[in-house]
């Protein structure tokens, strides 16, 4: 088990970040990380260097998420890691900057879950979006002008991610691969932006990166972790000259030019060496628990996602408001707004359908307008409950499903984290109240379409109060047809909250990989199938 402790000395000179004899198995036993030692000091830029498989991505689970890490299997031993949790920042690749967010917004986030200052040396613009914008050198006009993520180049949104997690006034920033889909020119600001900040807020960092040239022009020291032996090794120790890109300390092209030639032939040379070495095999430990919690997570997923969004739901609404309107706003609009039109339309047609062909199966002697009279609004009760369930989550539940998802594909939700914004209180709780009362309002409109359409067919058979007749099940039935009014407005208001749960849970979970967005909306879909057949035949038996 990882011994965590969480420091907070006020000795400056204690490292922010310690990790002591660090050892990653994966859950089939083989050693991805191996006896890794490393001290980080205040103002001190790190740079983790090494190939794929070389557990970059993995060490920075290791301080990100390491519960997660534990519950899939993998096997973390360390004799200390040792760092302020509220101190950790995260610039993740590309920059994940919040997609439901302009850019004003995601500044706007991190300011207020933002640490407290304890010094006299914060910015005088600490509270200003504009002022983080100016800070790494983009138009502060883009904070006030609702500028949405999607139209920034990456260098741009790369700017933005930086300054969202200075203004969230950590103390320990963790970039991860920072300079992905850069040119060498925007390389090079990014390396300068990023010793500008450390130096201007005594910040310290840590980079992982595949770019020699981002490496040499941030790093005061660097380290590779090893494919060879699976160690944390630094490079050029004792030689190193330090960051290249650093204002305060210049330094002539030619040096670069060299510093950067043997940086480059020391990763190539071990790469060619040991690159396509697999991990150490060591003993897989067999874990019962994990296992089954594993199997019988796609079942008890969607009861968690409920209970925690009934306790934290309610209270985000309380305590963040806003937080909570802009989440529930983006789901209402994806889920209701987008598809009202295709609802409209399929549950007029499907209405008129139904209706249409129950007038005619009398036969011979038996007047359409008869049928009619005799079935009523029976037929809304007994179909639009499925029907619109079923309709829901195939587009609704699915926009929302891939929207939660790629949250976690883009690495959002654990930059959220990251910010000190618990996902399950900012995202949970507002999408699955938002949703449920999105599908009751669509459960509603599609009973309405139901009825527009059959009171066509009223219209084409000229039959009598056509409105009276096809509502009468719904808002006054008969005594014997009460039991089948009661059915239906409990199944509706279960498939709401039944199919909410499994959309946040499916959409919420692990996205290692773009094809497991797909997998969750594809079992999201075939889950809420089920749950609607299972709850239509248990009602059934019992009403009938």
């Amino acid at each position: 088990m990882l011994a965590l402790r969480v420091s907070r000395s006020d000795v400056t000179d204690a490292p922010r970040l310690r990790v002591a004899h660090l050892k990653v198995a994966l859950p089939d036993g083989r050693v991805l990380i191996d006896n890794a030692s490393l001290d980080i000091a205040p103002g001190e830029v790190v740079v983790l260097l090494g190939g794929s498989g070389a557990g970059k991505s993995t060490f920075a689970r290791v301080l990100f998420e390491r519960d997660e890490l534990e519950r899939a299997g993998f096997d973390v031993v360390a004799e200390a890691v040792t760092f302020d949790r509220g101190e950790l920042g995260l610039v993740p690749q590309r920059g994940a900057l919040f997609d439901h967010l302009d850019v004003a917004g995601n500044l706007d986030l991190a300011l207020r879950y933002a640490r407290p200052e304890t010094d006299d040396a914060a910015p005088d613009d600490r509270d200003d979006p504009a002022g983080w914008l100016t800070r790494v050198g983009l138009d502060p006009a883009l904070a006030k002008s609702g500028t949405p993520v999607g139209r920034l180049s990456g260098g741009q949104a790369q700017r933005v991610a930086v300054a969202r997690v200075l203004a969230s006034r950590r103390k320990l920033l963790f970039l991860d691969e920072p300079s992905v889909g850069l040119d060498p020119h925007r390389v090079r600001q990014l390396a300068a932006l990023v010793r500008e900040q450390v130096r201007a807020l005594g910040v310290s960092a840590i980079v992982v990166t595949h770019d020699v040239a981002l490496a040499a022009g941030v790093a005061d020291r660097l380290f590779l972790l090893s494919l060879a032996d699976r160690k944390l090794e630094q490079l050029f120790a004792s030689d190193w000259p330090g960051a290249m890109d650093d204002a305060a300390a210049p330094v002539a092209d030619e040096l670069r030019g060299e510093w950067l030639i043997k940086l480059e032939a020391a990763l190539v040379d071990h790469l060619q060496l040991h690159g396509d070495k697999p991990p150490p095999r060591g003993p897989a430990k067999r874990r019962i628990g994990p296992a089954i919690e594993r199997a019988l997570q796609p079942v008890t997923a969607p009861f968690a996602v409920a209970a925690t969004a009934i306790a934290r739901g309610p209270l985000q609404l309380v305590r963040r408001p806003r937080d909570f309107a802009v989440v529930a706003w983006r789901v209402m609009r994806q889920a209701l707004l987008r598809p009202l039109l295709f609802y409209a339309i399929v549950s007029v047609l499907i209405g008129y359908t139904v209706l249409y062909v129950i007038s005619k199966v009398g036969g011979a002697g038996v007047r359409p307008d008869a049928l009619i009279r005799q079935i009523g609004g029976s037929y809304v009760v007994a179909l639009a409950p499925a029907l619109s369930a079923i309709l829901f989550v195939a587009a609704s539940g699915s926009a929302t499903n891939a929207w939660l998802g790629a949250m976690g594909l883009t690495r959002q939700t654990l930059a959220l984290e990251a910010l000190g914004v618990d996902r399950r209180s900012y995202l949970w709780g507002p999408t699955w109240i938002a949703l449920g009362l999105t599908y009751l309002a669509v459960a509603a409109l599609f009973a309405l379409g139901m009825i527009v359409g059959g009171l066509l067919v009223c219209r084409q058979l000229g039959v009598a109060q056509p409105w009276e007749l096809l509502t009468a099940d719904l808002l006054d039935p008969r005594p014997e047809r009460v039991r089948y009014a009661v059915r239906a407005a409990f199944l509706v208001w279960m498939y709401a909250w039944g199919i909410a749960a499994d959309v946040v849970a499916k959409g919420g979970g692990e996205k290692p990989e773009a094809d497991a967005v797909t997998r969750g909306m594809t079992a999201s879909v075939v889950a809420c199938t089920l749950w609607v057949v299972a709850w239509e035949l248990v009602t059934v038996m019992v009403v009938v």
